[in-house]
């Protein structure tokens, strides 16, 4: 038969989880494709928030000068001039966010539907607990995969970009100074993704573990499965915390690395002597491009995450648990 690799799990998990990574990624954009208006009202809040950060950051520091500016005093009618155009702003950037928490709510709900429904056709036989614990946890484990096309994607695709233009028409030269600080964090963070992607499937096969158990009617061990899980959770909670801790941290030695390069003169990324203003934009600019960074991280640890996930929902055949399958470290 032409399915015949299914008919060995190994096999099997081994040329999806290395492979066919790019045949299943297509398969699930292929999934969010299948409904295209849902996925513009999501996804257009996300491409125009992070190309207008940089212009904040600038507007607020231009008013804020005027405003600092003399003695000037304002009466306030004039203030009050301001209030319509405010609340205008205001209330359309309200009306934005709801329509994107809809839209998002309701793609989502699309995505977890039509994923259950490609998971059943492709389901095999099994315990039925583990198939409905499978239905269900993996299924929205999978969908989460997919937030990264809604969101952070867009963070990184279009944030990045417009933070290193604005900062080219600021002050190009300390544009270099910007990257070595912020790749020292973006480095740390992408040593945690195996270790997030061994945990996240040891999670998928605990869980269900404990629908075979409650199937099975065995009390005993589905207490057992149960605490596995829930230590296993503690651990897995502990590494992502500890990814990010070190991320954060990893940023103030970069931040350090640049001065002490400056300072000797290994590499005079910074000029010697500097305005309060020039560092107020290296700062600021420093922490937008940290963000979309960050992003290029956190969609690297989540697609990490998540994988194990898309793997047992589009190729069911190849995570077969074993007899020990509720063993998995």
């Amino acid at each position: 038969m032409k399915t015949a690799s299914l008919s060995h799990p190994i096999h099997s998990e081994f040329r999806a989880g290395r492979d066919a990574w790019h045949v299943l990624l297509w398969e699930m954009l292929l999934v969010m494709l299948r409904h295209p208006y849902l996925l513009v009202a999501a996804i257009l809040p996300n491409v125009v928030a992070p190309a207008l950060a940089p212009v904040q950051a600038w507007l607020t520091q231009e008013v804020l000068n005027e405003i600092s500016t003399g003695d000037r005093h304002f009466l306030l009618r004039e203030l009050l001039s301001y209030a319509p155009l405010a609340m205008g702003i205001f209330l359309g950037l309200a009306l934005l966010q709801i329509a994107e928490k809809i839209a998002n709510r309701m793609l989502d709900d699309r995505l977890l539907i039509d994923l259950q429904r490609i998971w059943f056709d492709r389901r095999g036989d099994g315990c039925v607990g583990e198939q409905v614990a499978r239905s269900i946890n993996d299924c929205e484990n999978a969908r989460k995969i997919l937030d990264l096309f809604q969101k952070e994607l867009w963070l990184v695709v279009v944030g990045l970009p417009a933070v290193v233009i604005w900062q080219l028409n600021l002050a190009p030269d300390l544009l270099p100074a910007l990257f070595v600080a912020t790749l020292i964090p973006f480095a740390a963070a992408l040593l945690f993704g195996g270790i997030i992607q061994r945990y996240s499937h040891s999670l998928l096969r605990l869980v269900s573990g404990v629908g075979s158990a409650v199937a099975r009617g065995d009390k005993a061990d589905l207490y057992r499965e149960q605490e596995r899980l829930y230590i296993k959770r503690i651990r897995f909670e502990l590494v992502k915390q500890a990814s990010e801790a070190i991320a954060s941290f990893a940023f103030w030695v970069g931040l350090v690395i640049v001065l002490v390069l400056s300072v000797t003169g290994l590499w005079s990324l910074l000029p010697m002597e500097m305005s309060a203003a020039e560092i107020g934009v290296f700062l600021v600019n420093l922490k937008l491009m940290a963000k979309p960074l960050s992003e290029v991280t956190k969609v690297y640890n989540k697609v990490r995450e998540g994988w194990p996930a898309v793997t047992r929902v589009l190729r069911p055949a190849a995570d077969q648990p074993g007899p020990d399958s509720g063993a998995a470290s």
